[in-house]
């Protein structure tokens, strides 16, 4: 699954916590430094495992774990408009 941002939304640290905004509508987020993370990294499209790898080598957390908090995460943003999810051509 290729997952990328969508539209334009702003994004600023705020202590621990990141909070993304969407300029189109005003729609805002507030996600932890893990979810901070995971939104760099698909500032470019990328596909689901390469972020879990990565997060991986960042973070003391199991693949497994990883993958299924990542899914979740990813999903939330798909419901609120943030992102983007495709399958990857073959």
């Amino acid at each position: 699954m290729i997952i990328a941002h969508n539209g334009e939304w702003l994004s600023a640290m705020i202590g621990a916590e990141c909070a993304l905004m969407c300029i189109d509508n005003g729609n805002y987020i507030v996600v932890s430094r893990v979810g901070a993370r995971i939104w760099e990294l698909i500032a470019e499209p990328q596909d689901l495992s390469d972020i879990c790898a990565q997060l991986c080598k960042e973070f003391d957390v199991a693949e497994h774990t990883c993958r299924n908090e990542v899914e979740s995460f990813v999903m939330t943003l798909r419901e609120e408009g943030a992102v983007t999810c495709s399958v990857p051509d073959a």
